[in-house]
């Protein structure tokens, strides 16, 4: 077991890498996809925009090849390109530095991240809980299962844009229900995004609709599996001995269906994280969605780049502790 969950941590290793690249030749490559020190209306005065704008790209490194080669037509640079001095740099746990502050990339992301994280991990643990919950309530109800999977879908086939949304004009708007502000964080909130009981009702409507959209991908599947495994001759025969219904539930169907469960929750983890980028924008939070479009409108590569390699990392490492849970549970599927 220890060999294959290594196989597959170097696997995880190498696709996060191949990404990575990906996205760091294609953000180089394309045409004027490097930030700009002026605008043409304010370099024009001057007279000397190609010579300032020259100096500003030498600074940032940017005006050595993106590459070790060039195809068409062939031409090789070799080791003076921007892609290995990124490469050196990212094996020293080095992400570069932003084009706007010239601050660190990991300096960003830690401080979107005090903001970001406690509303992913809040929304997945409130999803699993739901989702378990739900399932085994709804797998001895034939009638409330039915209504149960017409109100999963329904949600599931929600954007999670729309949600929000109605989150904020159901429960934030002071013409009808002002339960919780509408958007942003107090005005005594630290800039840094460091989390404090103040902040708690400026967080309930993002973590809520991250939830709402977030248990039908769990709950349908277990409430399948649930009730495909309610009819096997060992819930018959645990039945017979008197065991109650919750313990059938949770210690003979529960351990059956649960790497269904692990896998269903390690394919949420990325769309948690993607959808926590988009909540954060509705809702006007300071967390990695407002520094990802902050730094797309600024041609900020560095930080894209940082952005996508730590979603492409969270995202393997949910695949990888789903299949050593699984592994744990049932040795059988390694």
């Amino acid at each position: 077991m220890v060999r294959a969950l290594l196989v597959r941590t170097a696997r995880a290793l190498s696709t996060a890498w191949l990404i990575a690249s990906a996205i760091f030749l294609l953000s180089r490559s394309l045409p004027g996809s490097g930030p700009r020190l002026l605008t043409d209306e304010q370099a024009s005065p001057f007279g000397q925009q190609a010579t300032t704008e020259a100096r500003y790209q030498q600074r940032l490194g940017l005006q050595t090849p993106p590459f070790y080669f060039r195809l068409l037509p062939w031409r090789w640079h070799g080791t003076p390109n921007q892609y290995h001095s990124w490469l050196t740099e990212l094996a020293q746990g080095n992400l570069g530095t932003s084009f706007r502050d010239d601050m660190a990339v990991t300096t960003h992301l830690r401080q979107a991240l005090r903001l970001t994280l406690p509303l992913t991990v809040s929304a997945l643990l409130l999803s699993a809980g739901a989702a378990l919950l739900l399932a085994q309530w709804a797998v001895h109800r034939p009638r409330w299962y039915h209504w149960l999977l017409v109100a999963g879908y329904f949600l599931d086939s929600l954007p999670l844009f729309v949600v929000g949304m109605t989150l904020l004009l159901v429960l934030a708007n002071p013409d009808f229900w002002p339960l919780f502000p509408a958007y942003g964080l107090p005005a005594a909130a630290s800039p840094a995004g460091t989390l404090s009981w103040e902040m708690v009702p400026y967080l309930v409507l993002p973590v809520a609709a991250l939830t709402l959209t977030s248990v039908p991908a769990l709950f349908l599947p277990l409430a399948a599996a649930l009730r495909e495994q309610a009819p096997q001759l060992y819930v018959t025969a645990a039945r017979a001995k008197g065991a109650s219904r919750h313990r059938i539930s949770w210690h003979h169907l529960l351990p059956n269906v649960m790497p269904v469960f692990l896998t269903r929750l390690a394919d949420l983890v990325p769309g948690v994280v993607a959808g926590a980028l988009v909540v954060e924008v509705v809702f006007a939070l300071p967390g990695m969605g407002r520094l990802l479009a902050e730094a797309v409108a600024a041609r900020d590569v560095p930080i894209l780049v940082g952005g996508v390699l730590l979603v492409a990392c969270v995202r393997l490492l949910a695949w990888l502790l789903a299949d050593f849970t699984s592994a744990l549970v049932d040795p059988r599927l390694l």
